[in-house]
């Protein structure tokens, strides 16, 4: 008996050790000599030695009560209680033993892992109670055999119903057949499962859930059903469905601006471009979005841009208009535009992101410098008017201080009654300064005509070489005055034309009369006609007078301007002839072109088109002959 794993001694009638085994002081501590002649109850713990000792009690009074072993503390020889479980036999009437039977087994390791698992145990189900997840177990065929309060909660059960496989019945419609064939092919395989479904409450309001289990299995691998969790995503899904609202119409918004917008990082990648910002730019948004912003930019401002998104603060927003000039852009294509641009800033997780809306000024540029120009214009206009105005002035007075004075020569008799011829010469002045006049007032009818689109021509067939010898004809007395002579070109192949004689004759009158005008004495004017290259007929007068500088060529041809306005100019003239002839040209669809320079002379072009010509037999046909 020494070396058994119990303890067993014998108790007198009164409890008292008569005999110990010798494992005793193996288990408890205590040499078996020590222990005889000593009272049981004085080992076991003071708050089991009440029962300790009803039940000893009882054993001595009834020799033939059932044997219930019972579990007390025992105080261990180095002072710590142990849990032993102890069974007694009356065998007092034994004349070979006359006492009480106790066989003591040491439970200790036994109570202290019960213990443990009802604490564990406890734990688990205040755990489960209190999770804000529902925890549940099935059967192998899918019933419920637990499940927390959480898990009737999110399912819409009834906690007294929920046991069983009816809680299946209350996965929301549209869902049940995803989830029972997800279900029964997780049983079949025996593996974790993970899916998202609803559940339908009694008032018709729907859940979402995600459900998580993991098989279980016995000790030989057998499934033995699933335990998991159903986690409540509704609000989840809700906000996340919100968030895909948001961003759908925030998307849209952004689509439909006419504006581009886009969005960078401090890094200078793109996070976002939107449709007006593909077209503006005629990048695609998948070629530029997580690239670099670079790409939009100018080579010149690649290197700034990083220093300007460093130095911008959060929260600021700006509109850039360029201080000292329109902010470029630069297109797919490499090519520059002129931009308005708004930046923000905000601060996303610790790191900036920069919202720019970008519109493109081209148009607006465009229209802001022809507005420029039209108001420089037409101040230049109405300066060359006002000038015009004190030159005419000029050109009015001279005559008809001519006609004035003559006139008042003959009518008061001054020279005498006999100066006939005195008096015809001095009609003679007053016949040309009319004439003067008449031109005048005829080149300013004219050129407001002209500009008022109520020029209408008349169209007919000319003869090109006639006409030229025409102009030299009328051109010739004003140059033989002038000592300036006037050649003839023209070439062999010249075809008749379709325009207004008049009008064209009138051209060439005066551009001969400019060109005898700006020639000295002794110098040769040419006017000819010859063939275009392009097609088409070109008359052209050339001098060799003072010619022009280029910049004066432009104002030239502008009505009511001359390059020289001052009052003490050397040459008179009203500055309308070019610009009249100019018109008259683009009347009949062809060209008018000035070639000068200042001390070389001036040679004027003047450009028929081909759809002018005519041929022999239309030109015979047209002349009526």
């Amino acid at each position: 008996m020494t070396n058994a794993s119990d303890v067993t001694a014998l108790l007198s009638r009164d409890g008292l050790f008569r005999f110990v085994g010798g494992s005793a002081l193996r288990v408890f501590g205590y040499e078996p000599e020590a222990v005889v002649g000593t009272a049981m109850l004085d080992y076991v713990h003071p708050d089991d030695r009440a029962d300790a000792a009803r039940r000893f009690a009882r054993r001595v009074a009834d020799p033939n009560a059932p044997l219930e072993p019972a579990v007390y503390r025992l105080r261990h020889a180095g002072g710590a209680w142990r849990h032993v479980e102890a069974a007694a036999c009356n065998m007092l009437d034994d004349p070979d033993v006359q006492g009480v039977v106790i066989n003591v087994r040491d439970v200790t390791d036994r109570v202290e892992a019960e213990s443990r698992l009802r604490a564990s145990e406890a734990l688990y189900q205040t755990l489960a109670r209190s999770a804000p997840v529902g925890i549940f177990q099935t059967d192998a065929r899918g019933g419920i055999t637990f499940a927390n309060p959480r898990f009737a909660h999110i399912t819409g059960v009834a906690a007294d119903e929920v046991q069983g496989r009816g809680w299946r019945d209350a996965v929301h419609p549209d869902d049940r057949c995803r989830f029972e064939a997800e279900w029964t092919r997780c049983t079949a395989e025996g593996r974790a499962m993970l899916v998202n479904l609803r559940f339908l409450g009694p008032e018709g309001t729907a859940t979402s859930v995600l459900c998580q289990s993991s098989p279980l299995a016995d000790a030989d691998g057998r499934f033995q059903g699933f335990v998991g969790t159903l986690t409540d995503m509704t609000e989840y899904v809700r906000t996340a469905e919100a968030l895909r609202m948001a961003e759908a119409r925030t998307n849209a918004i952004v689509d439909a601006a006419a504006d581009a917008i886009l969005t960078a990082d401090e890094e200078g990648i793109v996070h976002s471009f939107n449709r007006a910002a593909e077209e503006m730019f005629g990048i695609p948004a998948v070629e530029i979005v997580w690239g670099s912003i670079d790409r939009l930019l100018p080579p010149a401002d690649v290197a700034c841009h990083a220093g300007y998104l460093n130095r911008f603060p959060v929260g600021h927003t700006t509109r850039v208009t360029g201080q000292d000039g329109p902010v470029m852009a630069m297109r797919g294509d490499g090519s520059l535009f002129p931009v308005e641009l708004a930046v923000s800033c905000i601060e996303v997780e610790g790191r900036r992101m920069f919202i720019a809306v970008i519109r493109d000024i081209t148009e607006r540029v465009r229209i802001e410098r022809e507005l420029i120009g039209a108001k420089e214009a037409a101040e230049a206009a109405d300066r060359a008017k006002s000038a015009f105005l004190q030159v005419m002035s000029h050109e009015l007075r001279t005559p008809l201080n001519a006609v004035i004075g003559f006139a008042q020569v003959i009518e008061m008799r001054l020279i005498g009654a006999t100066e006939v011829d005195r008096y015809t010469d001095y009609a003679a002045s007053i016949r040309q300064s009319g004439e003067h006049l008449l031109g005048i007032i005829e080149d300013i009818l004219d050129i407001t005509k002209i500009e008022s689109g109520k020029l209408d021509l008349l169209d007919g067939p000319v003869d090109v070489a006639d006409l030229v010898g025409q102009g030299l004809n009328l051109i010739a007395i004003q140059a033989g005055k002038r000592g300036v002579a006037v050649s003839i070109e023209l070439a062999d192949d010249l075809p008749p034309v379709r325009g207004d004689a008049l009008r064209l004759r009138q051209v060439l009158v005066n551009l001969l009369s400019n060109g005898v005008k700006f020639s000295k004495a002794g110098d040769t004017v040419t006017v000819g006609a010859r063939r275009g290259a392009g097609g088409g007929v070109e008359m052209f007068v050339r001098d060799v007078g003072i010619g022009m500088a280029a910049d004066d060529i432009p104002k030239a041809l502008v009505p009511f301007n001359q390059i020289d306005q001052s009052m003490t100019r050397g040459y008179e003239g009203t500055g309308l002839g070019l610009p009249i002839c100019k018109r008259l040209v683009e009347a009949h669809g062809g060209t008018l072109r000035i070639d000068s320079a200042p001390g070389q002379g001036t040679t004027v072009t003047v450009h028929l088109p081909a759809e002018r010509e005519l041929s022999m037999a239309e030109f015979l046909n047209a002349m009526g002959t």
